[in-house]
């Protein structure tokens, strides 16, 4: 950490660099010894770092910050409180820069993967980890939390990339134990609001994109816009992982940097040559168990003759993207491809994600909550379902509501029965949220069972036979549901194993 920035006017320097400052006021020999964003959790030598947010103003919280044993702050306007300021055009990118640098910019001791998409983060970074680790410790930060070299930090759970304070924190934390890359999620908001600004990644990997938090972006042109800004934030000589084969990513292509991916080998004619191509995609029995994977042919740079037979345990084409994905991203880090497919075949579960129940009986349990997300999980399913696919299905409250009917559709489309339920309906009216999944079932027949625990019970009742598949969608790898403003605990898969006790088929659990 002997790079860290010490002082105020190193600070300064920092932000200037970027364009970001405007003016120095007070002495910038103030010796600065971390950062903080809460005025509650101040320390004696931090500074504090101030914008006027969505719902807050910082601005208002100088005084007390101050008080706490702040020694200077970075602000958008001037406040009148005696304490040596930099004032900066963008209060947000700032605190990123800042955070880092005073932290001795961690990232820049790492090999630093960033993820991004609408579906597929988690389940990417997973993998990529995975990947990598056997020759690089390896870090990852995302919706599962903090996992570090020994494996997942209790207590990190929270937001998909977290605030720029505890980023930076972690970060230094990662390399100070000896970690050597840290791959993570980059959520739309988090690029929105600048909170990645402070790394300079090695490489950016988009995985797809279709609608979601619009509530947050309005349009699906500025939604993009703000996925599109990590290409921004990857170093000159880095790389950028695209899934071309998702036409919203067009013009991410001419990157020099680029590394172009498909899972489907029929789409190769529209789209020109490819790094990375799938072909041959077929269902596997991989793993122990019934647990269903996947086989597809991987031919890298055009050589057909040298095809690669990749299996993995994860089913279904998006989840070859994923693959494929993770795949580039271990090349660039010097992987070799025959130690990348051995590791493949022993890839991780990963949580929430068609994630298996039960031994012997398909009840899976996935975090498919947008219409993309539901129709590539049901898509990935029909054909492998002799029986009747059931799907429970919500829909999140205080989110983009426009999303809900097309999420109905999809479920009515792709699956023979729909039992709608309440997936987080927070401070929303459950049954309000039902009618407007339900206007997407266009008369449809289907089961209304507000209550999530009597959804699950009733679909898992419905399967008569063996060959029926029962998908629980929306939450998860959470173990919560969002009543209200409370966090009430709720783990599907011990609800489902719970109630399926008195079942004909029970024998257990995976």
């Amino acid at each position: 950490m002997s790079d860290a920035v010490r002082t105020l006017a190193a600070v300064g320097d920092v932000l200037r660099s970027a364009d970001l400052l405007r003016e120095q006021v007070g002495p910038g020999d103030v010796v600065v010894q971390g950062v903080a964003l809460d005025s509650r959790a101040c320390r004696p030598g931090d500074l504090f770092l101030a914008w006027e947010g969505l719902r807050f103003d910082a601005h208002d919280f100088v005084a007390a910050a101050a008080e706490a044993g702040a020694v200077a702050a970075i602000v958008e306007r001037r406040v009148d409180v005696d304490l040596p300021q930099l004032v900066v055009h963008n209060g947000r990118r700032a605190a990123a820069l800042a955070s880092s640098a005073v932290m001795g910019d961690p990232g820049n001791e790492m090999f630093t993967v960033a993820v991004t998409g609408t579906n597929g983060k988690s389940s990417t970074a997973m993998l990529i980890r995975h990947l990598l680790s056997p020759d690089l410790p390896t870090g990852m930060i995302g919706t599962f939390g903090l996992f570090d070299e020994e494996g997942f930090r209790p207590g990190t759970e929270g937001l998909t990339t977290p605030d720029p304070v505890q980023l930076a924190g972690w970060m230094r934390d990662l390399s100070d134990r000896g970690v050597r890359a840290v791959v993570m999620e980059a959520s739309s908001h988090a690029l929105d609001q600048n909170r990645l600004d402070g790394i300079e990644f090695d490489v950016g990997v988009f995985t797809n994109l279709s609608q979601d938090h619009l509530d947050y972006h309005e349009t699906m042109e500025a939604y993009r816009t703000a996925k599109v800004r990590l290409v921004d934030l990857v170093s000159g000589d880095g790389d950028i992982v695209v899934n071309a084969g998702d036409p919203a990513w067009d013009g991410l292509n001419d990157d020099a940097r680029t590394v172009r991916l498909y899972a489907d080998a029929d789409r190769v004619s529209n789209c020109g040559p490819v790094h990375l191509l799938a072909s041959f995609i077929g269902p596997a029995e991989t793993g122990s168990g019934s647990r269903a994977g996947t086989t597809f042919g991987l031919v890298v740079d055009g050589d057909v003759e040298n095809m690669t037979i990749v299996r993995t345990p994860y089913r279904g084409r998006f989840n070859v993207e994923n693959t494929l994905a993770a795949i580039a991203t271990a090349l660039i880090a010097g992987v070799p491809l025959n130690r990348i497919v051995e590791r493949l075949a022993d890839a991780p579960v990963i949580p929430g994600r068609l994630e298996q129940v039960f031994d012997g009986f398909d009840v899976l349990i996935d975090f498919a909550h947008t219409p993309g997300a539901l129709e590539a999980t049901l898509s990935a399913l029909r054909p492998t379902v002799p029986g009747k696919l059931i799907v429970v299905v919500g829909a999140g409250g205080d989110r983009d509501t426009t999303k809900r009917a097309a999420m109905g559709e999809v479920a009515g489309r792709l699956s023979d029965v729909v039992v709608l339920t309440s997936d987080n309906p927070r401070t929303e009216d459950p049954e309000a949220i039902i009618d407007d999944v339900a206007e997407g079932l266009s008369g449809k027949d289907f089961y209304r069972i507000t209550d999530r625990r009597d959804a699950i019970r009733k679909a898992l009742t419905l399967a008569e036979s063996l060959e029926d598949t029962v998908l629980l969608a929306g939450k998860g790898h959470e173990t919560y549901q969002v009543l209200g403003t409370e966090k009430v605990p709720f783990d599907e898969r011990e609800v489902a194993r719970e109630v399926a006790r008195d079942l004909w088929w029970f024998e257990g659990s995976a």
